[in-house]
């Protein structure tokens, strides 16, 4: 495998053995990808010298953890834009290799687009994709890797083109099936492309096909199981807290949840449930909650930092999320924190939804319900209210299963593999 530094000519001469990589990824860091925190950190372990270009900085605000607050001082940012630097690199690569500059342009906004806005969208994201190239221009690193497979990818399918390194894709959930462009181009150009569900897996062989399926593989998120030790003994807190966690948009389900949540009320139960997250529907499920009469039962946490987060896996006794298609066709892969919770021995209660059941199977390691269905939710937590052996049992199982298959240095490793045996030319 070559590694070297980038220069306009190729890598050059190896500059070290050790694996040298930059990751592109749309917003970093950020509450809903802890995930990438866990990969970059576990690479980084394994001696990979890791750099992150992010397009987008975290919105102000955001509770980000002490880690991530770490993670953002070694980011190179894209936006807002250096306007200086932004002309000065595109002039750069327009007089040393005008060629690949426009033949890179004019390849994008000739390819198949859903529409006109999407397509002017591309032009941008092209020259998003030129300035990552001139920042990374005296950097030495071996391959480039996008996490979505949306904005970042043609930002590093731009930037693989004009650095003359290749890069590899991991495509997740949104970016998969709400609209995507050019999502046939970025897998054919890309080394290879791995995707956390098998779900996905299958989805993207049926889109691509005609000989790129062999690039598509599979690699589970995974979590780094030290930060996640169940409480020695999980005491049941009177009245008992079902726990949920996730952006607050319509593919979380949290609607069922309220829905449900408004049954056990009426079935007699007592219970508190929070729901932990942000986004577009707070107002939506807060009048939910209003109107359903669950005020002081149903509570919108708002976004929480990673410590509050865990704190809350701790206080809880049971946890769910039930997560449905949006209307928009998005939905969710594997959520992270189904495996979080499931890895606090928490017995959990999602769907028979995308790739859910690979990791929850139904009355062994939790419960499944059919999606939109808030009588059936509401049945299944009410039978893990009503039995502390069945949650327990879920619990440890539960745990077992994400020990097996979700652990961060195993899936890690085979991530490490495709970087060293198909990333790069031997």
């Amino acid at each position: 495998m070559r590694q070297g530094k980038v220069n306009l000519e190729g890598r050059g001469e190896s500059m070290s053995r050790a694996l040298k990589l930059v990751y592109i990824v749309g917003t970093f860091p950020s509450l809903t990808t802890t995930f990438i925190d866990r990969e970059i950190k576990s690479l980084r372990k394994r001696g990979v010298d890791l750099h992150v270009v992010s397009i987008r900085r975290p919105v102000p605000g955001t509770p980000l953890s002490a880690e991530q607050q770490g993670f953002q001082q070694e980011v190179t940012y894209l936006l807002p834009v250096n306007w200086l630097s932004f002309v000065v690199g595109n002039l750069y690569f327009i007089l040393r290799r005008p060629g690949v500059y426009f033949r890179t342009l004019f390849y994008l906004v000739t390819r198949p687009h859903p529409g006109l806005k999407s397509r002017v969208m591309t032009v941008l994201h092209f020259g998003e994709g030129v300035y990552a190239a001139h920042l990374l221009r005296g950097r030495s690193f071996a391959q480039l890797h996008a996490h979505f497979v949306g904005r970042a990818a043609v930002v590093a399918l731009i930037a693989s083109r004009l650095l003359g390194v290749p890069y590899g894709l991991t495509a997740h959930a949104n970016d998969i099936y709400v609209r995507p462009v050019l999502l046939r181009e970025k897998i054919a150009e890309a080394r290879f492309v791995t995707t956390c569900t098998r779900y996905n897996q299958d989805y993207l062989r049926r889109v691509v096909g005609n000989g790129l399926n062999d690039k598509l593989h599979l690699v589970y998120h995974g979590l780094d199981l030290t930060n996640y030790q169940p409480p020695a003994c999980r005491s049941r807190e009177d009245p008992p807290l079902l726990l949920s966690i996730g952006r607050l948009m319509e593919k979380k389900g949290f609607s069922y949840l309220i829905a449900a949540c408004r049954r056990l009320k009426d079935r007699g139960y007592d219970f508190r449930c929070h729901i932990v997250g942000e986004g577009p529907l707070r107002q939506t499920l807060q009048d939910q909650v209003n109107q359903f009469g669950l005020d002081g039962m149903v509570t919108l946490c708002g976004a929480m930092p990673h410590e509050g987060v865990l704190e809350k896996y701790r206080q809880a006794a049971l946890f769910s999320l039930p997560c449905v298609v949006g209307q928009d066709g998005d939905r969710d892969g594997i959520p992270n924190v189904l495996i979080e919770a499931m890895a606090m021995q928490l017995p959990v209660v999602s769907t028979r939804h995308s790739g859910i059941p690979e990791l929850v199977e139904d009355e062994v390691s939790g419960l499944l319900v059919t999606p939109n269905d808030e009588d059936g939710l509401a049945d299944a937590l009410a039978r893990l209210l009503d039995s502390p052996d069945l949650c327990a049992r879920l619990g440890q199982r539960g745990r077992r299963k994400v020990l097996e298959d979700f652990e961060v240095e195993h899936n890690v490793h085979r991530l490490y593999d495709l970087f060293v045996n198909l990333g790069s030319d031997e």
